[in-house]
């Protein structure tokens, strides 16, 4: 029986020779691809890098350029000196970001608007103030003080006003309350704090039953100030009748207008009565609550022919933000005048002007004083000017005395005020701390003249904030204020070098690179 055999097939030399060739191709084909699109990858990365870095070096130079063009502008603003130097310090270190810093915080750019507002509403309101009259005034700095508020702000010196001086919140608003219970025509209220408490609450009865009887009842108050002023307190005033105005509302955007700030305090009763000072609508003010100890506040009337200086102050305000104009005529000319030839200046400053007014005031009066120099001041926080002029006076001969809380309300503040405390009185300068006392007061007081306001010597309040005060060589104000001061001394201590220790000259060293934002 035949077998059969087993036929092998091996495949065919030429078939597996096309196989592998054609794989061959494929793969050649496939690792090109890969190869070019790796290339391709990277070709693409360097480009954009190429991209950015020219466009990098390219927005850097540019932005260096523009930082330097910033820093010119710095320079030759009228920032103060230790401002110029900071921002300098921030542009140039962050020169691809500092001149938009700079920008962004520059009131020229932010504030453009609102200014114009002002001078439109300035200018409608300018047939109210008084034309100026020089007084005749025997001593020469007096009059050279007037002429300057009335040149640089258009205020006027007002005789035939009596005054009366309050050393503490809580005569204040006594006296305050007691005008108002007694108002007919009008009440305006301009506070940069108002809080919830016992004393809004005796504004806020009393004030109800004066819109009652047809009393004309507005309030103005600062947004970031009053954040104690409740939306229950803020809708009861509304509900009432009473006019609430909001200055410079709290709004997320990242520019300056949200560090300018309505610091004044103004109160005019029926035209006839009107009051500024250091103190606030909340109780602390009046020690009704002690936050840091006893409250050390000022404030002071004036009844006669300067209560339309106040006045015209206000509804200048109160015209800007409800951006209406309204007619001023009624509120005028209601005061009696007063046997009295002494000299009245209420005043203002504020970014609603080229000129920083209050700061320029301090340098005029700081200058001329001859025998004494007494402030009064929580923050102390001058620019060069000042602070040189103060340490000018010391060596010269003059008294120059400071009080300054002994508790803090902020104390990174207090640390750079007791370094600049501690280098004055290496000048000669007097610092007194009022124990277990904050002393919010804002006193200029010399031998010709006082100052009594909300204007603080720090630079916030001369450069950044609305403020009001007022001006007199009143003899009966500087006997008031010269007692206080006596009285305030006497519940004082000296400021030694151990109160500014090495840690807290560290610590100083440190803030003043900011002080001047503060």
């Amino acid at each position: 029986m035949n077998k059969s055999k087993k036929v092998s097939r091996s495949p065919d030399n030429s078939v597996l020779k096309i196989r592998t060739e054609k794989n061959a191709f494929f793969g050649t084909i496939k690792v090109a691809i890969v190869a070019l699109l790796v290339i391709a990858q990277l070709a693409i990365q360097i480009f954009l890098y190429s991209v950015f870095a020219w466009a990098s070096g390219i927005y850097s130079l540019i932005a260096f350029i523009l930082s330097l063009i910033s820093c010119i502008f710095l320079i030759s603003s009228n920032r103060s000196t230790a401002s110029k130097a900071v921002w300098t310090m921030i542009i140039l270190l962050l020169f691809q970001v500092g001149f938009i810093l700079y920008v962004m915080t520059n009131p020229k750019f932010f504030f453009r608007r609102p200014r114009k507002r002002f001078k439109q509403v300035f200018a409608r309101s300018e047939t109210q103030r008084k034309e100026y009259d020089a007084p005749e005034i025997s001593d020469d700095r007096v009059r050279e003080d007037c002429e300057y508020l009335n040149r640089v702000g258009g205020f006027t010196p007002f005789t035939a006003t009596e005054t009366q001086y309050f050393p503490s919140g809580g005569q204040l608003f006594d006296d305050v309350l007691e005008k108002v219970a007694k108002a007919e025509k009008f009440v305006f209220i301009e506070f940069f704090i108002i809080s919830d408490g016992v004393l809004l609450e005796r504004f806020i009865s009393l004030l109800t039953e004066k819109v009652k009887a047809g009393v004309d009842v507005r309030i103005i108050y600062d947004d970031l100030g009053s954040r104690s002023f409740s939306r229950k307190a803020r809708t009861r005033i509304k509900k009432s009748g009473i006019k609430l105005m909001t200055f410079n509302k709290l709004v997320p955007m990242v520019n300056v207008v949200l560090n300018i700030r309505d610091h004044r305090k103004i109160v005019v009763v029926d035209g006839k009565f009107a009051y500024t000072g250091g103190a606030n609508l909340a109780d602390e003010y009046t020690n009704e609550s002690r936050l840091y100890g006893y409250w050390k506040d000022e404030g002071i009337r004036v009844e006669g022919e300067a209560v339309d200086g106040f006045t015209l102050m206000f509804l200048r305000q109160w015209d800007f933000l409800t951006r209406k104009f309204s007619d001023f005529e009624p509120f005028f000319k209601h005061a009696d005048k007063k046997d009295n030839n002494f000299v009245t200046v209420p005043f203002s400053c504020g970014l609603d002007r080229d000129v920083f007014i209050g700061k320029e005031l301090y340098l005029n009066v700081i200058a001329k004083a001859q025998k004494k120099l007494y402030l009064m001041t929580p923050y102390l926080v001058p620019d060069d000017a000042i602070f040189n002029m103060l340490c000018n006076k010391a060596q010269s001969g003059c008294d120059v005395r400071i009080v300054l809380p002994a508790i803090p309300d902020k104390p990174y503040v207090y640390v750079v005020s007791l370094d600049f405390a501690a280098r004055l009185l290496d000048k000669g300068v007097k610092i007194y701390l009022m124990r277990d006392s904050f002393v919010h007061s804002k006193i200029v007081y010399t031998d010709y003249c006082a100052i009594v306001g909300s204007i603080n010597i720090d630079l916030r309040s001369f450069y950044q904030q609305f403020e009001s005060a007022l001006y007199t060589n009143d003899e009966k104000v500087l006997k008031a204020v010269g007692q206080d001061f006596e009285n305030t001394f006497a519940e004082c201590e000296p400021l030694t070098k151990k109160k500014n220790n090495a840690k807290n000259r560290l610590l100083a060293l440190l803030l003043k690179v900011v002080s001047p934002l503060m």
